[in-house]
């Protein structure tokens, strides 16, 4: 569920209005896009971490737990690279640099998640100018990327009580194994979205053309300010990225 992300607590992004998060989460997309060297996503993703711990109020323990589902994909990205690539020290570093983006991507999302209600959440990509059907089916989407974890892990845990060892064979073996998790994941999930049609019909959603908000969003100077400061930030990694060749290693042959 959404809670599992959100952190109700008073902190300096909890007080951000919606739209500057949103904002603020595209552009920490598109910063870690523009470079491809290890140790300076390795630095970003540092930065993203001491961000969530002394601006969202969230301890480095609860975001290694939220990036946690993804260290499988990081070990399987590190182990690939070097194998594919040749020579192996640079797959490495490729496998380095796709890992640390892929962290930071997670986290900058989940910055935004820990941050903001559903209600703000839908109400910010509204005022953005997203149709509202789209926004709550966007968020719906985000909100449920914890349950359908929550749904994987009992059904692997009721798979594992009835014998079925997932650790166990080649890569192969354990692919056929995982049929066993994804089957009644899918069916599950199906089920969910099924029960959330009705449940939105029930409520006559879509009926009106016109929406009506119980509140309203405002900026104000500190949001002005943050937003203004991020997008300075921005325009001079791009200007690092493109005018000095700043964060940017051309491992591959052909060209920048």
């Amino acid at each position: 569920m959404m809670a599992q992300f959100y952190i109700k607590r008073r902190s300096f992004l909890h007080s951000l209005d919606p739209r500057v998060k949103i904002i603020g989460m595209l552009i920490g997309i598109f910063t870690l896009m523009l470079f491809n060297e290890p140790l300076l996503l390795i630095g970003l993703f540092t930065a993203l971490l001491i961000m969530g711990k002394f601006l969202a109020g969230a301890d480095f323990s609860y975001q290694f737990k939220l990036l946690k589902p993804l260290l499988p994909i990081v070990i399987i990205t590190l182990v690939v690279w070097p194998v594919i690539y040749k020579p192996r020290i640079e797959g490495f570093f490729i496998g380095i640099s796709y890992s640390a983006r892929l962290l930071g991507f997670a986290l900058v999302t989940f910055l935004l998640l820990m941050t903001t209600t559903q209600k703000d959440l839908v109400l910010g990509f509204v005022k953005l100018g997203l149709p509202y059907e789209l926004g709550l089916t966007l968020t719906i989407s985000i909100r449920y990327i914890p349950t359908l974890y929550g749904i994987a892990g009992t059904i692997i845990d009721a798979q594992r009580s009835r014998g079925l060892e997932l650790e166990k064979g080649n890569i192969l073996v354990r692919l056929k194994k995982m049929s066993a998790v994804l089957i009644p994941l899918i069916v599950t999930s199906l089920k969910t979205a099924h029960e959330l049609s009705i449940a939105l019909e029930s409520r006559a959603f879509g009926a009106s053309k016109k929406r009506t908000y119980l509140r309203d969003l405002k900026m104000t100077k500190r949001d002005y300010a943050f937003l203004i400061a991020m997008v300075a930030c921005f325009m001079i990694a791009v200007y690092a990225r493109y005018a000095l060749g700043f964060g940017y290693v051309n491992f591959y042959r052909g060209g920048a």
